[in-house]
């Protein structure tokens, strides 16, 4: 349950590296180092000494903090002064803090040769010949020295507290021990490209050019700022004008039973036409006459549809003042009948669009 606490700290840790990744522009790196671990013990320090490697991955957030997941480990020696030194191996995962030391008491120098930071971390251990797995922090001193832009040489130096199994012997409340490591550090996002396929070598002309050669220039500079500075677009060409839909109107005349002539409460019936004919000076009108179907023959109801008709056209033109020829006049008798109530097919209905 301990271990899978543990990892779920390293995992949770490591998100939290990647969102405030989200939100800076400085880089993210890559170590890679070598080195010596000693254990402390009561062994002569000699007989103690075992090779150590380390892999990291991080982030420096701003000149000041940075974070990183290493992967360290190899071969750990552990005895007593009875008892030869014996080796195994190890293996471990911290999350680690880096604070630069030299951006906080010398100010933030990205050009800066030399930077010392300090590096405070937790994370799990585990032996791997008896299986002891442990928690556990460190503290150490870093050592960075720019190579160039992309890459920085360092020297570490790390305490890791362990629990006391991890020596395979139960003599102490906690065991330690000890890394010198040096390597490589490849800062990504710094524009440094390992191949080259398209570069060129620049060829740099050693001689002076004369005065005469440099007015030159300066007087073609000079006469294409004049072409520029002289230079007119054209006009754009205007947009057609889209004419835009009117829409049309409808009006209708009522008359009495055989009645040919225009009530005077219809009149507003016919100026509605008028109006719009008027406002709209393109537009024109049909004028149909209608009689209904249930009075008068076939050939009556003709001619009546027809006069009423022409009434409402007369009506239009001499009245009103609506010219003849936007006029249509047609009739329809009885033959067709708008609606379906008898008495309201004695009309005369106007269309203008």
């Amino acid at each position: 349950m301990k271990v899978k606490v543990i990892i779920a700290a390293l995992l949770l840790a490591g998100a939290g590296m990647s969102a405030n990744a989200q939100s800076t522009d400085d880089n993210w790196f890559l170590q890679g180092q070598l080195g010596a671990s000693y254990s402390l013990d009561g062994t002569g320090i000699g007989k103690l000494i075992s090779p150590a490697g380390q892999i990291a991955v991080g982030k420096y957030f701003n000149p000041y903090v940075g974070a990183r997941l290493a992967v360290s480990g190899w071969r750990g020696r552990a005895g007593s002064g009875s008892r030869p030194a014996e080796g195994f191996y190890y293996g471990a995962a911290t999350v680690d803090g880096l604070f630069n030391m030299s951006s906080l008491f010398c100010g933030s120098n990205p050009e800066r040769f030399f930077n010392a930071r300090l590096i405070a971390g937790v994370g799990y251990n585990r032996t791997f010949d008896e299986g002891a797995s442990s928690f556990m922090a460190r503290l150490g001193i870093q050592a960075s020295f720019r190579l160039n832009k992309a890459f920085d040489f360092n020297v570490e130096a790390l305490a890791n507290g362990v629990s006391d199994r991890w020596n395979r012997r139960d003599d102490h409340s906690f065991d330690s021990y000890y890394n010198v490591l040096v390597g490589i550090t490849y800062k990504f996002g710094t524009g440094f490209n390992l191949k080259c396929p398209d570069c060129k070598p620049v060829a740099y002309r050693n001689e002076r050019y004369s005065e005469s050669y440099v007015k030159s220039l300066n007087d073609k500079i000079n006469e294409l700022q004049g072409a520029i500075d002289s230079h007119k677009c054209p006009e754009p060409v205007p947009c057609p004008e889209v004419e835009k839909s009117v829409p049309g109107i409808k009006s209708h005349v009522s008359f009495g039973l055989a009645k040919t002539d225009i009530a005077e409460d219809q009149q507003v019936n016919i100026l509605a036409i008028a109006d719009y004919m008027k406002q709209y000076p393109r537009s024109k009108a049909t004028i149909t006459g209608y009689a209904d179907k249930g009075t008068g023959s076939a050939k009556v109801n003709a001619e009546l549809a027809k006069k009423r008709a022409r009434m409402v056209a007369d009506e239009l033109i001499n009245r009103y003042g609506i010219s003849a020829d936007r006029l249509s006049v047609d009739s329809k008798g009885s033959e067709v009948q708008p609606f379906t109530t008898n008495d309201w097919n004695r009309v005369v209905i106007m269309i203008a669009e």
